[in-house]
């Protein structure tokens, strides 16, 4: 199995395989390797007779190896790509072909959300490529957010990288989608601050989840309240759904920490791999709470996440916020 790293120098060498599996959970990776296929491998004049896009949901094996087998037209390759491959119902159809593939042809199969079946996977291994794009885990997403930066040029904080964590998630396209537009604004080297991060992509320095968590943390009633409120007021970019997924993990990881016997040793294993000084404020936090009172909120976050979903309740999204926070600071 190959990596992402290995594979785009490979590509960028134009060392070309016959045949290529993208497959797994995360699709950022899958996308990005898919696009450069696209963009690099058939010149544009050439591309209106040597390089088809199919979806799995339209096509057969039957359909795919049809247009495989045709020879390319003034040009060294031609390119098929598979997208949604996942969706192609006899897809494994495709095992006889990939171990005997043209080699003026180029297969990308682009299989997100899964992995392609054992038999197929073997089948492309010898003569092609396989990649796995597999989903970051959440503790490794600032530390991915800050490479990305790098990348593109800019300076960014921890602090800032966990801010963007915090309010986008593990959507990496998003991400890199929002560092895309920054190059467009900002000069090479940069630093992006909070008040960048504000005014380009939206997210509050003042109200954010990360905030919320900060005010609940040091117990800052008047804070909590505040964001809260804040958070009443635009329901479309603090939706409760994501704010109680979030609180959920912290609450969850600070009861985690309360009953670790190792607090010290586990410490980077229960809160992720964090700069220090959010290490620090997060034990903290959970030094601050009784496991009776963590035990609590947890339950108070469980009844809400089934009252957002519209399960038991008539309440405003607003209303519900408000009740919860009540009774995680109650």
């Amino acid at each position: 199995m190959i990596k992402y790293e290995e594979l785009v120098t490979q590509l960028r060498n134009k060392q070309f395989a016959p045949v290529y599996l993208l497959m797994g959970e995360e699709p950022f990776y899958i996308d990005h390797i898919c696009k450069f296929f696209e963009n690099n491998v058939v010149d544009e004049a050439d591309r209106d007779f040597n390089q088809v896009v199919l979806f799995g949901k339209d096509v057969a094996a039957a359909d795919i190896i049809a247009n495989v087998k045709q020879f390319p037209f003034g040009s060294q390759y031609r390119l098929v790509i598979v997208k949604e491959a996942k969706d192609v119902k006899d897809l494994d159809a495709l095992a006889d072909y990939v171990q005997n593939p043209m080699t003026s042809t180029i297969l990308v199969l682009c299989h997100k959300y899964g992995k392609a079946h054992a038999a197929l996977s073997k089948a492309c291994n010898k003569p092609g490529v396989v990649f796995e794009s597999v989903a970051l885990r959440d503790y490794q997403i600032p530390d991915w957010v800050l490479k990305q930066a790098r990348s593109f040029k800019f300076q960014l904080d921890p602090a800032t990288a966990n801010l963007l964590t915090e309010h986008i998630g593990n959507d990496l396209s998003r991400i890199y989608t929002e560092f895309e537009k920054l190059k467009v604004i900002l000069p090479p080297n940069s630093t992006i601050t909070p008040d960048i991060v504000e005014k380009y992509i939206g997210i509050s320095k003042e109200y954010n989840i990360f905030e919320l968590q900060n005010a609940l943390g040091s117990h800052d009633v008047t804070k909590t309240y505040k964001i809260m409120l804040n958070f009443a007021k635009h329901q479309k970019e603090n939706p409760n759904i994501k704010t109680i997924t979030m609180l959920y993990s912290y609450f969850n990881k600070m009861l985690l920490y309360q009953m670790s016997p190792d607090k010290s040793g586990e410490v980077r294993k229960i809160f992720g791999n964090l700069p220090p000084k959010i290490l620090e404020n997060n034990t903290r936090a959970a030094m601050s709470y009784t496991i009776p009172q963590l035990t609590n909120i947890i339950s108070v976050l469980r009844e809400y996440d089934v009252k957002a979903k519209g399960v038991d309740t008539n309440c405003t999204e607003e209303d519900l916020l408000k009740e919860m926070i009540y009774k995680i600071i109650h």
